[in-house]
């Protein structure tokens, strides 16, 4: 997903090539932001999905904008800082923040150019192949998720967000060290941690569930060290795409 930042006044300014914005200036209190989105080589309009955060009215926006139809709006009533992002089937996902400085501009459009993707290795995943979330890390003996594992979901969020077709099951597995029953629950307990992280950030639940395996799925044999701790992980598997 690519961020930019760029300010809306009452002339055509902006800060980025990746979106188009420009404003009609009249005599008013309020703006209405039209938002829409188009490929970014054709000009192609495109059906795409808006999720738009007013920071200083803490209001929050959603709607879709379809080709030759009237564009999502929504009016802001004074000056603020909007976060707006952009998703489209088959395009990478967009997400900018619009400085709305004019309280004189009754009319602000703004246009997100998409970035197609091409040759996605997510769209070639079928049923039951898995992706190894190999940056997940969690305290010894425990389901307490350590801070540097947030980099690994955040890339697992974006691969939901950006796919929406995907459902998947976040599968939690131990190595044979110890009681099986504990592990069994160690392995569902730290499954389900990723599960909530992905529901709080909005991927919707009926794409999503969760399992604990314990040591009966291991990668390797549980024959060393190093191989344990292969054992000792938490995948992806593909239900639907």
């Amino acid at each position: 997903m690519r961020k930019r930042v760029q300010i809306a006044v009452c002339t055509v300014l902006s800060l980025f090539a990746g979106s188009v914005a420009w404003a009609q200036g009249s005599p008013t209190t309020t703006t209405r932001l039209t938002l829409n989105a188009v490929d970014e080589l054709s000009g192609q309009e495109l059906v795409a999905d808006f999720e738009a955060y007013l920071h200083k009215a803490g209001q929050r926006y959603q709607g879709t904008s379809q080709p030759g139809s009237t564009p999502f709006s929504f009016l802001i009533i004074e000056s603020d800082t909007v976060t707006i992002h952009t998703s489209s089937a088959g395009y990478f996902s967009m997400e900018e923040i619009v400085l709305v400085l004019c309280d004189t501009c009754g009319f602000y459009a703004y246009t997100a150019r998409l970035e197609k993707q091409v040759d996605s290795v997510y769209s070639e995943l079928k049923v039951h192949d898995v992706i190894q979330l190999d940056k997940i890390y969690f305290d010894q003996s425990s389901y307490y998720l350590r801070p540097e594992s947030r980099e690994e979901l955040e890339k697992v969020y974006r691969t939901l967000r950006d796919h929406p077709r995907l459902k998947v099951e976040v599968a939690g597995h131990t190595d044979n060290v110890g009681d099986a029953r504990l592990n069994l629950l160690l392995s569902e307990n730290r499954a389900r941690v990723i599960y909530y992280d992905l529901l709080r950030k909005n991927i919707a639940p009926d794409r999503l569930r969760f399992r604990g395996y314990g040591h009966t799925k291991p990668r390797a044999p549980n024959d060393s060290e190093e191989n344990k701790a292969k054992n000792r992980r938490v995948e992806l598997v593909i239900l639907e795409n």
